[in-house]
């Protein structure tokens, strides 16, 4: 399956008429190029909502549930994990660029219906996504991890305890025990009137009464068997790949916040592997603006952030990061 390089950025909306009458043929350009793209393995994340959530509540979410296992059926796609996050989605799929588009404009399209009847706004006619090629395994490792890692990074749940989504299937004998019914055991009525669709589901699938289509039923499993050494392979990764978190991210347009104990780790693992595994107290001036530097070009922080954890002036850091003597033209 050879992956495809193009990497394709969506433009940023205006709001006024001229504007959006430009950005909604980009939409449909770009839309036109990801279909051009060949089979291969593919991120896709959805346009972060900012005037609205996707999923507003339980059975919203059910339903998204319901909806990422329908594409898998519908078009020649396989989905190796997902997560659904309130205004946006994150999918790790295989299959072709056209059958990419062709699910995204389902997943709309549905959801769109279903915002409507709950009496919510509809998505946007210009609300879009990015179709990532992932070019080989440490990148597929990291697409896992951050996918993994997004819920508890919002704050929503701690690893594993987040149900809209797959990531709480690895290395978890919660999920072997976790059951629904049985599609086999529903009437072809009562699953017209679930799933929204006459698409035919499998009998073996389960949905959930609360939790909907439950994710073991579609999600393939078995890549993150072959890619990561074990559970504890996965869950050091899971909390301490900092700068796969970031590297993910910056191809996301999203952005990573790292809590007091988060950033205390990376200046010693900085310190680690660029000082010698000195103290922070240790660094003269010089040192600390190296410092300052690798946490804002590695890991995307904040000045005043730097500032506050290195215990020097919002001013110093500034003058550090622009300098060219401590790292940023050299």
């Amino acid at each position: 399956m050879a992956p495809f390089s193009r990497f394709i950025r969506f433009t940023t909306f205006e709001t006024d008429n001229y504007s959006h009458i430009c950005d909604m043929r980009n939409y449909r350009k770009q839309r036109e190029e990801y279909r051009k793209m060949g089979k291969g393995y593919y991120h896709l994340v959805t346009d972060g909502w900012k005037d609205g959530n996707i999923f507003n509540n339980i059975a919203q979410f059910a339903y998204g549930m319901i909806l990422i296992g329908l594409i898998t059926l519908k078009y020649s796609i396989v989905i190796y994990d997902f997560i659904l996050m309130p205004n946006h989605i994150h999918i790790i799929l295989s299959g072709t660029g056209d059958d990419a588009v062709e699910a995204f404009l389902y997943l709309k399209r549905k959801l769109n219906m279903r915002l409507a009847a709950n009496h919510y706004k509809p998505l946007p006619e210009d609300y879009g996504f990015k179709l990532i090629p992932v070019e080989d395994k440490l990148q597929m490792m990291e697409l896992i991890i951050y996918l993994d890692r997004n819920h508890y990074e919002k704050g929503f749940a701690v690893p594993g305890g987040y149900p809209w989504g797959s990531g709480y299937l690895q290395y978890s004998l919660f999920a072997d025990l976790l059951h629904g019914k049985r599609v086999s055991e529903f009437g072809s009525k009562e699953l017209e009137a679930l799933t929204g669709s006459r698409t035919r589901l499998p009998k073996h699938w389960e949905i959930h009464p609360v939790l909907g289509l439950l994710p073991k039923s579609f999600v393939n499993t078995k890549l993150v068997k072959k890619l990561f050494n074990g559970p504890k392979d996965y869950m050091t990764r899971l909390v301490k790949a900092y700068e796969s978190f970031v590297s993910i991210a910056r191809k996301c347009g999203e952005e990573i916040e790292f809590d007091s104990n988060e950033l205390k780790d990376i200046i010693s693992q900085i310190l680690l592997s660029d000082f010698e595994g000195r103290t922070l107290y240790q660094l003269d001036k010089d040192e600390l603006g190296r410092l300052a530097v690798k946490m804002s070009k590695r890991f995307d922080i904040k000045a005043q952030v730097i500032a506050d954890n290195l215990g020097v002036s919002i001013h110093l850091v500034n003058q550090f990061l622009r300098s060219k003597d401590y790292g940023r033209g050299r």
